[in-house]
């Protein structure tokens, strides 16, 4: 068995670089000498692209044909995959987003209740313990908390059986190797600190919540909205709700104007982008919920802006909001994103103006026009109604569109058994036998 690290420490990164090789170090002295070491820096590798082609026309592989089917196919086979990244918004950056994002072939697209919450199944019998390691300048608390929590949810959806994540940062190098050994020794198991979803409900309403006003909110006159999904353009929810929630700002008269994740794909038009949506009085991003936390390309958005807001001297000014949804029927899956949404604002110098989280996204025609349906979109017009009142006057999310926008499209039940048949359904459509949905492509016979 071998110990797969997944590491974006590129040639500029020189604490992230020390910080890989103490692993190295202590991994060897652990005994696990058997390392598939994947320098995600230097490799050229496809986005997610959000098409589950890998569940329903290529079960169990990827149709992008890059380095990454020889990571899947490492992972398979691994008893341990590590994470090495610096943080970023307490999660992972763009570089580590890319190869994890294209994990999911790893699991069967049907569904099961775990940890009082709805995963995907397994699609073998073997999995990874997952450990993740980041690096700080300076270790933030809460962001080196929300590291924690992604790595843990990110080990749930794996069914890893353990789990373990610390944040280091300069001024404790020399305690990186006790670090790193405390991480890899851990015997937590993914999911143990859940309770049961109430819990879950209040940290995800803490999380949306606006920041608190200073005073009289100054209205804007210019709102970005971007969209993170990766789809081909009016293929995806989360156009769907961007085209209705930039409508309701305009008619609370705020010019609005749509961007799209993949405008970030090359650095230079990225910069440019990316010089356009810092200027403007509101940020909203607008995105699907990929491997609990935000897609490869969203992730560059916002390391994008970050950094032009940084050099701009912008901080202070604007606002930044998030509008996020997940496959998965409970809300409660967009805790953990909507805190790295927090972090962005902090670090790009936006005001949080509060996060709407819709659960049972796939209950949503990206087809049609959002206000044109009725049903189950009823929920999330009557939130983009309240927020985008809210946002236009410069106040934060009020509490009746996030508890809106959360409220489930119908019993979660239902949903997982909707849900199934409609991969069974899309299946067919490829010309699939039913047995292909639990194709094990990594493993002799396929089967």
């Amino acid at each position: 068995m071998s110990t797969v690290v997944l590491c974006a420490a590129g040639p500029q990164l020189g604490s992230l670089q020390r910080l890989a090789a103490r692993l190295e170090e202590e991994l060897r002295k652990s005994g696990r000498e058997e390392i598939r070491w994947f320098e995600l820096s230097a490799m050229k590798l496809a986005y997610c692209q959000g098409e589950f082609d890998c569940w329903v026309k290529t079960p169990g592989q990827c149709r992008a044909r890059d380095a990454e089917g020889e990571i899947v196919a490492a992972i398979h086979e691994a008893e341990d995959l590590v994470l090495l990244d610096g943080v970023t918004f307490g999660g992972y950056s763009y570089a580590l987003k890319r190869a994890q994002d294209r994990l999911i072939c790893l699991l069967s697209p049907f569904f099961e209740k775990r940890a009082a919450l709805t995963h995907h199944a397994g699609r073998y019998g073997r999995t990874a313990n997952l450990f993740a390691l980041g690096w700080m300048p300076v270790v933030d608390p809460e962001v080196a908390k929300t590291w924690s929590e992604l790595a843990d949810a990110n080990a749930l959806n794996l069914l890893a059986p353990r789990v373990g994540a610390a944040v280091v940062d300069d001024r404790g190098e020399a305690e990186w190797p006790a670090a790193i050994r405390k991480v890899l020794s851990s015997t937590a198991k993914p999911g143990a600190s859940i309770t049961g979803r109430e819990p879950l409900r209040q940290e995800l309403f803490a999380a949306a919540a606006g920041a608190p006003m200073t005073g009289e909110g100054k209205p804007p006159k210019r709102a970005a909205l971007v969209i993170g999904s990766a789809k081909i353009k009016g293929t995806s929810v989360s156009e769907t709700m961007a085209r209705a929630l930039a409508a309701r700002l305009n008619q609370a008269g705020v010019s609005t104007e749509i961007h799209f994740a993949v405008e970030f794909l090359h650095e230079e038009k990225a910069l440019a982008t990316a010089r356009g949506i810092a200027e403007a009085d509101l940020l909203v991003l607008v995105t699907p919920l990929y491997v609990d936390s935000f897609p490869a390309l969203a992730t560059r958005m916002l390391e994008s802006v970050a950094r032009v807001r940084a050099g701009s001297g912008a901080s202070g000014s604007g606002r930044f909001a998030l509008v996020v949804n997940c496959g998965f029927p409970e809300a409660e899956h967009n805790r953990t994103v909507l805190r790295m949404a927090r972090h962005f604002a902090e670090s790009a110098g936006y005001e949080w103006a509060g996060g709407l989280p819709l659960g049972g996204g796939g209950a949503i025609n990206p087809g049609a026009p959002l206000d044109a349906q009725r049903g189950p979109a009823e929920h999330v017009k009557r939130a983009l109604d309240g927020a985008a009142a809210s946002w236009a006057r410069g106040a934060g999310v009020a509490t009746e569109a996030i508890e809106a926008m959360a409220k489930a499209p119908m019993p979660d039940a239902i949903y997982r058994l909707m849900g199934d048949l409609g991969w069974r359904y899309q299946a067919h459509k490829h010309g699939l036998a039913q047995s292909e949905l639990r194709a094990r492509p990594l493993e002799s016979g396929g089967e």
